[in-house]
């Protein structure tokens, strides 16, 4: 069986700082505002340290330390903060921030902002909060383009969606726009490299396993990519999920991992395949080498017997 790795793997950038800081920071009075990723086994490391994760900002007292996530927050949240004297040590994504002024921006000039990305997405979420909360969200080609006002438009995009299904819903929406529609390609350049080599990595091997938190957004991005061009494609949170059996019979696996997947959940899932292939080797050559011992037999001979070894 031969493992053929995605080049690109480990954090992104974004990630990497967030969670350094997270491990990093004094842990007293300090909270994070939701998921500081989306991965369990990260997510458990932090809390462990003994900083309180929160979804309301109401559970954060004054004077406390905040961390915001990579994925972003509104700007209400801010000013929040401000009012409640909370020091903000902020880990948004500068890919994110970026989009964030553009938002900004864009809605202060008057024009309609419309976000594709999933509407309940932390980042889009966020993004909304630039533009008082008044933009369009779509996250797929066939919805109801109809009920955008008819004045300028400014589109964004959640910067770890598909590229793919972004240039779709661009194309539907100017079809059936009479006014200006400006269009920012604000998705990640790594998320459209992660994205290029799951599509290239998926048409060549016999299965792909693609590891990464179950709610990971990019994460679950490469899985639709890779199932397009390859029926056996396994999604894994960790090492714990892979069932050895599942593979064994593929001569080709392919390796794809998020932008919120260690390198360490990979190295463990490797590692388990790596131990599994080698007891079946050793497995297989003690019985070679028993069978070598034995005296030949003649047909319709009855010999004893014993079984050193069963599988499926």
């Amino acid at each position: 069986m031969e493992f053929i790795i995605a080049k690109s793997g480990g954090f992104c950038h974004g990630v990497k700082k967030a969670v350094d800081t997270a491990l990093s920071i004094e842990t007293e009075n300090t909270y994070i505002y939701g998921e500081i990723i989306h991965n369990p086994e990260v997510v458990q490391k932090i809390t462990e340290r003994g900083i309180v994760m929160v979804d309301d900002l109401d559970d954060v007292p004054c004077g406390a330390t905040l961390i915001i996530r990579s994925h972003g927050v509104g700007k209400a949240v801010y000013e929040l903060c401000a009012s409640r004297n909370i020091k903000i040590v902020d880990c948004t994504c500068e890919f994110v921030r970026r989009t964030q002024k553009i938002v900004r921006e864009q809605h202060a000039q008057g024009k309609t902002i419309v976000i594709v990305g999933e509407k309940t997405h932390p980042e889009v979420v966020g993004l909304n909060g630039w533009c008082e909360n008044e933009a369009y969200i779509f996250s797929s080609e066939d919805e109801d383009f109809s009920v955008l006002p008819q004045k300028d438009c400014c589109i964004v995009a959640q910067t770890t969606y598909s590229e793919e299904k972004f240039e779709k819903i661009i194309k539907n929406l100017n079809n059936i726009r009479e006014k200006t529609v400006e269009v920012f390609k604000t998705i990640c350049y790594t998320t459209i490299g992660r994205q290029n080599e799951a599509n290239e990595l998926s048409k060549k091997c016999d299965a792909i396993l693609v590891i990464g938190g179950l709610n990971s957004s990019n994460t679950n991005k490469l899985y639709d990519i890779c199932a397009k061009n390859c029926p056996n494609v396994f999604r894994l949170s960790s090492a714990a999920d892979l069932e050895y059996k599942t593979i064994k019979g593929f001569e080709k696996v392919g390796i794809v991992t998020g932008a919120s997947t260690p390198n360490a959940q990979t190295q463990e899932v490797l590692s388990k395949m790596e131990m599994e292939t080698e007891a079946k080797a050793t497995s297989m050559e003690e019985v070679v080498a028993n069978m070598d011992s034995q005296p030949k037999f003649k047909k319709g001979q009855l010999i004893k017997a014993t079984i050193s070894s069963a599988d499926d």
